[in-house]
């Protein structure tokens, strides 16, 4: 019994979703993103913002996706951001499917994601 809460607690911890890795910030708005490799579907490309501002803001992001160093596609979302909030990937509809990248190429390390254009804009409020 007493081995009961150690295993636990290390089997919680091997099974913890896999982290959103910091793409870039600007007045306010942090993007990061994450890949998510579902069995026998496309790769998705889930992207998180964060407003930490007092007010609304309007985002406009520009990723590259990279394979072996060449740029193989190109995703931009807009969208309009309250105050202190937070979109998070498909919970939200910020994700992005690759066209021209395999899921087993997505998952391999020559694969890269690049956070090319981010501009935010401060607004009165959001529509």
């Amino acid at each position: 019994m007493k081995y009961l809460l150690p295993f636990l607690l290390l089997a919680l911890t091997g099974c913890k979703a896999q982290q959103f890795t910091q793409a870039g910030a600007a007045q306010g708005v942090q993007v990061s993103y994450r890949w998510k490799h579902a069995p026998g579907k496309p790769s998705e490309l889930l992207l998180k913002m964060v407003n930490s501002s007092d007010s609304a803001r309007s985002v406009h992001v520009g990723l590259d996706l990279y394979d072996q160093g060449r740029t193989v596609e190109q995703f931009t979302a807009d969208t309009c951001m309250r105050a202190r909030r937070t979109m998070n990937g498909r919970l939200n509809g910020f994700y992005f499917i690759p066209t021209t990248v395999t899921p087993e190429q997505a998952a391999g390390p020559d694969v890269k994601v690049e956070l090319t254009e981010l501009e935010v804009t401060p607004v009165v409020q959001c529509p």
